[in-house]
């Protein structure tokens, strides 16, 4: 008895430490970002919503690029000003939500001690966090995707289809890149996934009819022309296809390390080819659903023309997903992940990260990030998939050990 008291006491008191840092993490950020005043973003969503107050088209403000849902969200805030704080909060409460739904999709692979272990360096990672300081600035709502996709994995691993399809759903609603988590209903051995693909369907087709039925059918071409317009944007790519063009190619953001076009398109293409093969892999050999989503997340925000640093924040659950697996296997092949991904997340987040408009001389820091970038991805996805083919021969070689006997 007195044993269980002590280790009941020392699961409650890492709960109480994760509670306390992570609170005092998410005040830093809240204070940072409500006495910034940038909210470059914020500010795009919310005059999109005045203009939807006056009757005007939402994208007559030129940097709208986004589904109507954004600006509906916001259309009870009259201004900038009156929206920033509850906007922070929504975003600092996605992250404290994808942390949670992360622990909840493993809670029953790790002992009580473990559970708060994992979350407190979920949520001092997301936290403690430049990419993160980034978003919070400009008003942004990657975090709102980061949280709807974790919740997508949790629905998924509890047997609720039709709610992780519309949890994925909406993230390709909130912005429409994220579209491309649907494959993630497509890997191997997903369950009922044409339930889940269905609601993810008909979570479109309720936007595209309320769009429909509140603001016209013009609203379908100007949202399809802006997201045209702005498919190239004058700001760093964190992808395949930029790595190529801002170190190999003359550009206006960055120095080139040798200019040579040829060579970047053929960098470019190749690193492209190779995270699509990777995200092959995934489905062919998810792993688990934790790691075939944020595996796949990996790789979508790879293959971008346009993405950002705080896109990134995507490929977080990596890092928590491999520690509860090192805490509840102890295997090093685990540790080694999560070792790496402590790697990833400090080149990432915990250095200054280039100016995203102005990156001159700022090269090799921009290489260092994209090679661990890419480095961790390919560990992870190729770790990933010989656990699930083993799994896959312990599975099969079971059935056949009942049928004979054992040696």
């Amino acid at each position: 008895m007195a044993g269980h008291a002590a280790s009941r006491a020392v699961t409650v008191g890492l709960w109480a430490v994760t509670v306390v840092v992570g609170a005092y993490l998410s005040y830093e950020r809240f204070m940072d970002a409500v006495n910034s005043d940038m909210g470059t973003d914020l500010r795009v969503f919310t005059g999109a919503a005045a203009l939807l107050r006056e009757g005007a088209s939402i994208y007559d403000e030129q940097a709208y690029v986004y589904s109507p849902l954004i600006s509906w969200l916001l259309l009870p805030f009259p201004s900038f000003e009156a929206a920033a704080v509850p906007w922070t909060v929504l975003s600092l409460a996605a992250c404290w939500t994808a942390v949670a739904a992360v622990v909840a999709t493993v809670w029953t692979t790790l002992r009580a001690w473990q559970r708060p272990v994992v979350a407190g360096v979920g949520l001092v990672t997301v936290l403690w966090n430049y990419a993160l300081v980034l978003h919070l600035w400009l008003g942004q709502t990657d975090t709102l995707v980061l949280a709807l996709l974790a919740l997508g994995v949790l629905f998924g691993s509890r047997g609720h289809s039709a709610a992780s399809g519309i949890a994925v759903g909406l993230t390709g609603i909130i912005k429409t890149w994220p579209v491309g988590f649907l494959l993630w209903f497509v890997r191997r051995g997903a369950p009922r996934r044409w339930v889940s693909l269905g609601a993810a369907a008909a979570c479109w087709a309720a936007i595209l009819l309320l769009t429909l039925a509140f603001m016209g059918p013009r609203t379908f071409a100007d949202w399809l022309a802006r997201t045209l317009e702005l498919s190239e944007q004058r700001l760093v790519a964190y992808s395949a296809l930029g790595l190529g063009r801002h170190l190999f190619t003359e550009n206006d953001i960055m120095d080139a390390l040798v200019v040579t076009p040829v060579l970047g398109t053929v960098v470019g293409l190749v690193l492209a080819a190779g995270v699509a093969v990777l995200a092959f892999v995934t489905l062919r050999h998810p792993g688990s659903d934790s790691f075939s989503m944020w595996n796949l997340a990996g790789a979508v925000i790879l293959l971008l023309p346009v993405s950002h640093i705080d896109y990134r924040l995507l490929m977080l659950p990596l890092l928590w997903v491999w520690l509860a697996h090192a805490l509840s296997e102890r295997s090093r092949s685990a540790w080694a992940m999560t070792a790496v991904m402590l790697a990833f997340w400090w080149v990432t987040f915990r250095i200054q990260p280039v100016d995203s408009v102005d990156a001159r001389g700022s090269s090799g820091h921009y290489l260092a990030v994209m090679a661990i970038a890419f480095a961790a991805l390919a560990c992870s996805v190729l770790v990933a998939a010989r656990r699930d083919r083993a799994m896959r021969r312990a599975a099969t070689a079971e059935p056949a050990q009942t049928a004979t006997g054992p040696a």
